[in-house]
């Protein structure tokens, strides 16, 4: 940790290392040291350091020398210094003084002065370096008009200079720069970094200490609220035998005068804890898992794969406490004007391709949307009491569908202005999941906005209402996102007017094949895994490590097949997606045509009246708690 002191400038009055006194330091050093200078102590003369608090040593400490007239050489005084100065062991930074003046004689005056007075108090000084100028120009008009002579230039040079104190002691640096603060020269400003360091394993002493300190706040909050003495005590036990207190307490016992309250509190308190255990344990929440897909007939293998096989795994792997809803969510589709005869063709397909993928009607709730009038209600009621404009114009799904900018304003008289329903589409959602108090969502990442949105629903309607929402969660797909066959930038979308671009559930193995040769490439006639510079390619790559036996990744995919054309690799994959398919086309194509489709209208009756039994329960809470008459 680095500490920066600005030193004010102050003129020089008073030096506390005088002339003899650190001419007898400096003597006695040398002498003590190993160090080839020998001198005499009498015929060595100092530095002169003058100071107005100080008299000179008297003529008979030195004899034959005048110290108030000799000055030697400063190459000369550093050569008498250098056996006092100290090597520096750990090399550790402890101080960074820079100091700057205008005049290059005051400058390196003291910085001689301030490496003396390291050496003098044993710091391990380096220096002074000196750092590059600071060079500010600046122009005075002279008259009013523009003229070569009516100017005047300035220039101002700040000479640096800079003395490193490492392996210091703090104190001894702080004494230190205390110091050279006392005693600053005329025209020297300073600046110091100053470095504090705390001893290792000061972490691991506090985990270590943490038990200790726990007992101690244990004994603590055991005597919170308690006073000392009997009276309080006595207060205590008429207070908790009273009738009120134990009707109150679910059943406190009787306490008889002189007893240790404190143990029959924690005798109490555990008992109680336990049967709250235990009551939670017996009535904890079901998982429930809900989730939508609008009505746009046959899927495609984005939607499986993003999608629906999730669905279908979570089904499978569930146990039987789990509580699945899958909606076919008609009225989100109105969104955009349908034509009403293929809207109900959709919805019928739909339908069949949920079943042909592997839902089971027995252990799902499989229902058209619109066969739930109380979704409706539910929206309606969320509309009014928890959302609000701003919520609802930051979410970018309306955005991008009538292309606008994620941060456009929906307010804006330039921006396209959405329809309501699109605008609105979020709260729906919101009612769709929280009217069957659903607990996990599986959805794909472009739909999380919504989640968040559901879940700020769920916290304003129970602070409003005391209503006890659960806050849905969100599960994504663990499958990313799988591209158009056209176009490798975009995802594959039925909203592509090139058929090809996609592979419906339910195409042929010969549909397949056509559809895989005419996907777009690139002109590298090979195999390989690069994501950005082979986009198209690597796409391919993706959607068979979806279909692969081995459940091989792309990467691994791409050295297995490197040596191949890209026709026998586009082959390959349509062969792959073509086996994976083949059941759920023919399963698709029996349930389509099984018993006339009366078996689809038993389907979708059966659980649409499930689902309005699952939403009607909620809303008889939602209407008594909102002050419905019923």
């Amino acid at each position: 940790m680095a500490t920066s002191l600005r030193l004010p400038l102050r003129r020089l009055t008073a030096g506390p290392i005088t002339s003899s006194s650190l001419l007898r330091t400096q003597h006695t050093a040398l002498s003590a040291s190993p160090c080839s200078y020998r001198f005499q102590s009498t015929s060595v003369p100092s530095p002169e350091i003058r100071s107005e608090n100080t008299s000179p040593p008297p003529p008979e400490a030195i004899e034959g020398i005048d110290i108030e007239k000799v000055r030697l050489p400063r190459a000369v005084q550093a050569a008498y210094l250098r056996p006092l100065r100290r090597t520096a062991k750990y090399d550790v930074p402890s101080c960074d003084l820079q100091m700057r003046s205008y005049s290059i004689r005051n400058l390196e005056f003291f910085a001689d002065f301030a490496m003396r007075a390291a050496y003098f108090l044993g710091l391990p000084a380096y220096g002074p370096v000196p750092l590059p100028q600071i060079v500010e120009r600046w122009t005075v008009p002279k008259a009013s008009f523009i003229h070569t002579k009516s100017k005047e230039n300035f220039e101002r040079k700040t000479l640096r200079r800079l003395i490193q104190i490492k392996d210091g002691h703090p104190e001894t640096v702080e004494i230190w720069l205390a110091f050279l603060q006392k005693h600053s020269y005329y025209g020297i400003g300073m600046k110091a970094n100053v470095w504090n360091y705390e001893k290792l394993g000061v972490a691991k002493e506090m985990d270590n200490n943490i038990e200790n300190m726990k007992r101690e706040l244990d004994e603590k909050w055991e005597l919170l609220g308690i006073q000392k003495g009997a009276t309080m005590i006595e207060k205590a036990i008429e207070t908790v035998n009273k009738e009120s207190f134990r009707l109150a307490s679910g059943g406190w016992p009787q306490v008889p005068p002189g007893t240790d309250l404190r143990s029959i509190c924690k005798a109490h308190a555990a008992a109680t804890s336990t049967q709250r255990r235990f009551n939670q344990t017996d009535a904890s929440p079901k998982h429930v898992i809900f989730s939508g897909i609008q009505p746009t007939g046959v899927p495609h293998i984005g939607n499986y794969l993003g999608a629906l096989q999730q669905w279908v795994e979570l089904q499978n792997a569930s146990p039987p406490s789990t509580k699945f809803l899958y909606s076919i969510v008609d009225w989100h589709a109105i969104t955009k004007r349908q034509d009403p005869l293929l809207l109900a063709q959709r919805s019928k397909e739909m339908l069949a391709a949920l079943l042909a993928i592997g839902l089971d009607p027995n252990r799902c709730i499989i229902f058209l949307q619109s066969s739930v009038p109380q979704h409706l209600e539910l929206y309606w009621q969320l509309l009014c009491t928890t959302t609000s404009w701003g919520q609802l114009s930051r979410m970018t799904s309306w955005k991008s569908k009538v292309g606008l900018r994620s941060e456009s304003n929906p307010l804006d008289p330039a921006s396209r202005k959405p329809p309501m329903g699109l605008f609105n589409y979020p709260v729906l959602q919101a009612a769709d999941i929280l009217i069957h108090r659903a607990t996990h969502v599986p959805v794909g990442d472009d739909q999380s906005q919504h989640l968040e949105l559901s879940r700020n629903i769920v916290a304003s309607f129970n602070h409003i209402y005391g209503f006890n929402f659960a806050a849905p969660q969100t599960r994504l797909s663990p499958t990313k996102r799988v591209m158009s066959l056209h176009n490798p930038a975009s995802k594959m979308s039925k909203s592509d007017r090139d058929p090809r671009s996609r592979i419906l559930l339910t195409d042929a193995p010969e549909e397949i094949r056509l559809k895989l040769a005419s996907a777009l490439t690139d002109d590298i006639n090979s195999v390989s895994y690069d994501p950005v510079t082979r986009p198209a390619v690597s796409n391919l790559l993706d959607i068979l490590s979806y279909f692969d036996a081995g459940k091989r990744t792309p990467q691994e995919l791409g050295m297995a097949y490197e040596d191949l054309n890209l026709k026998m690799f586009k082959e390959t994959v349509a062969d792959a997606i073509a086996e994976n398919l083949s059941p759920v086309r023919d399963r698709f194509l029996r349930i389509m045509g099984e018993d006339d489709g009366r078996y689809l209208e038993f389907v979708r009756d059966e659980g649409g009246k499930k689902a309005r039994e699952s939403a009607e329960e909620t809303m008889v809470e939602i209407r008594k708690i909102m002050g419905f008459w019923q």
